[in-house]
């Protein structure tokens, strides 16, 4: 359904168009022509829902935009308009505070834009992070799993006196960021209303090289800058390599005491916000670094924040990356008696329903007669990069691996049925899709799928937790698991079942999601009532059918049985460290 613009109005003010006051609901969409003929800023604002946005040129999309989470956020896109070309912009909601359904909706078009400097008292950043605290201990049921209330309350009592002292929302987000890591969950987020560059300087200030941490070591990522592609990083503006990384793990967040991902994940993800946060933007930035033996120093000037984004989008290590993750599931023959199972994502999928369900089934069934049909010994689960996604995905891939029934998991729960402090809930683009609108729609679901009450705590229904068989048709010969840090969810809880009940050699780096249990199945999300800032976690604890094992303490994600690193010469040549483990493994088997 398309609103047209009824209260809008239009206004010419020192060459800056605005059309303000336009009242956007739920399912709804705002059709908007923009006026200037020459490069203009476009900011979509509302105080009311997080916005999407989408560019169309001659009737096609050429640009699709959601920067920032905050249901009082700013999209901002830079239109730079061809002759003879018809365009028009697109405004939707994907999601609004549960009490507000109809959101106002402004659009202005101009030449500069302002940085986002909103300013906020001690007291409000205090009250904020007792409603952090309130939600967390009322709604999150992975809150004392790995942390005792000692913990917790020392934590607080120390966040409490960060966030009375924060000069601005950046201070404050980086108290509540380091709160919500101590908790110990990959499922759990916390992050601005706005997008962290909209709150940054339009300066050429931003560092002119990307990195890319490979095994506690930052190597740089960049062909044709003035450091070297691959030199190791040894300090930025006196900033040791070593506390940038440990400053930089802060932000990210993982099951339990994992470490890997949180150290790795924000030079691919956090380049272009956090990054700024932490360590600010510079007019010149002086680089030492390590190449051919030598030491090295060099001063080199800040680049203009469009021109970093350039180089973070055209990193080398993602031409590895891209070529690794280009399809969510494939086979590959690997060599004399091998074949690799890829296996990207679960998110392809929403249930045994979807048709693309259906497909995936064929396609196991089809790999099976290949498999038997060329007498394979070995069969490699690749589930690098594998960030989860749908349970009854993961779960058939693992009935063609076990000879053993197995469940989901031994029991979840919840702390409750119907949503606590349900005036600061969002609702998301998931609970949309499904249907649920508001608190009644929300708790309707939660009664359904946590019937029962047993000292507190609500527990998934018996028949959402089925005994599931194994396939008719199941793989008995030797498996190698390959996993990452990046490994999460479904995914790693299919990781924990292969390592727990089949022969398999897990080879590679602890995954972010945990090996015995996890917060997951149903993230919710709720907004801070003075900056905005939004915090979101899974409600459900599960415990993992996974076997105890020697090498695996509670904490931990999936340990490999052969740890994988990567040598500066290896990242060169975009090696493939972990299947040059496995052939050579093989190797050794056949002699």
């Amino acid at each position: 359904m398309t609103k047209p613009f009824i209260t809008a109005f239009l206004l010419l003010v020192n060459s800056v168009y605005a059309q303000t006051n336009m009242e956007l609901k739920p399912k709804d969409t705002l059709m908007y022509s923009p006026h200037s003929g020459r490069p203009v800023w476009i900011s979509v604002e509302s105080g009311n829902a997080n916005l999407g946005i989408a560019l169309f040129m001659d009737g096609k999309k050429i640009k699709e935009q959601d920067d920032s989470r905050g249901t009082r956020s700013v999209e901002r896109l830079y239109f730079s308009p061809e002759k003879n070309k018809k365009y028009q912009l697109k405004v939707w909601a994907k999601s609004y505070v549960e009490k507000s359904k109809t959101a106002v909706v402004s659009i202005t078009e101009s030449k500069n834009i302002p940085i986002l400097n909103n300013q906020f008292a001690s007291a409000q950043f205090v009250e904020d992070l007792h409603t952090f605290r309130s939600i967390r201990e009322q709604v999150n049921s992975g809150l004392y799993v790995y942390r005792s209330k000692q913990q917790i309350d020392s934590i607080y009592q120390r966040a409490e006196e960060e966030a009375g002292n924060s000069k601005n929302i950046f201070d404050f987000y980086k108290v509540i960021a380091k709160v919500t890591g101590f908790e110990g969950s990959c499922h759990n987020y916390t992050d601005l209303p706005n997008h962290a560059s909209y709150y940054l300087t339009q300066k050429p200030e931003y560092l002119p090289i990307t990195l890319k941490n490979i095994d506690g070591r930052l190597l740089q990522d960049s062909k044709d800058v003035a450091v070297p592609l691959g030199a190791e990083i040894l300090s930025i503006n006196g900033v040791s390599s070593k506390e940038i990384i440990t400053r930089f793990s802060q932000y990210y967040f993982s099951d339990g005491y994992s470490m890997p991902y949180r150290e790795t994940a924000g030079f691919e993800r956090g380049m272009l916000d956090k990054f700024y946060m932490e360590f600010g933007t510079h007019k010149s930035y002086v680089i030492s670094y390590q190449w051919n033996n030598k030491t090295h120093h060099t001063t080199l000037s800040g680049i203009p924040l469009e021109s970093f984004k350039k180089l973070q989008e055209s990193r080398f290590s993602l031409i590895f990356d891209k070529k690794l993750l280009s399809e969510k599931y494939s086979l590959t023959k690997e060599g004399e008696g091998m074949y690799r199972l890829s296996l990207r994502g679960f998110d392809f999928a929403t249930g045994k329903e979807d048709p693309a369900y259906k497909k995936f089934t064929t396609f196991l069934e089809q790999m099976m007669d290949i498999l038997e049909r060329e007498s394979i010994g070995n069969l490699i689960i690749d589930l690098r990069g594998n960030t989860g996604g749908t349970g009854a995905v993961y779960e058939k891939v693992f009935t063609y691996l076990t000879q053993r029934p197995f469940r989901d998991s031994h029991y979840a729960y919840t702390k409750f049925n119907e949503i606590p402090m349900d005036e600061k809930l969002v609702i998301t683009p998931l609970f949309l899709s499904n249907g649920i609108t508001d608190k009644n729609g929300l708790n309707a679901y939660f009664k359904q799928l946590y019937p029962k009450q047993v000292q507190g705590k609500y527990y998934w229904a018996d028949d959402k937790n089925p005994l599931i068989l194994p396939n008719e048709r199941t793989f008995k010969g030797q498996l190698y698991l390959l996993i990452d840090q990046r490994v999460a969810s479904a995914a790693s809880h299919l990781a924990s079942l292969i390592k727990s009940y089949t022969n398999a050699i897990v080879i590679g780096k602890e995954t972010v999601g945990g090996y015995y249990e996890h917060n997951g199945h149903f993230p919710v999300v709720y907004e801070l009532p003075n900056t905005g800032i939004q915090t979101g976690f899974s409600i459900v604890h599960v415990i993992q059918d996974a076997q105890i094992l020697p090498d695996q303490k509670r904490g931990q994600g999936i340990i490999p049985h052969i740890k994988i690193q990567q040598t500066n010469q290896e990242f060169l040549d975009q090696t493939d460290v972990y299947l040059k483990k496995v052939l050579e493994l093989q190797k050794q088997n056949n002699k």
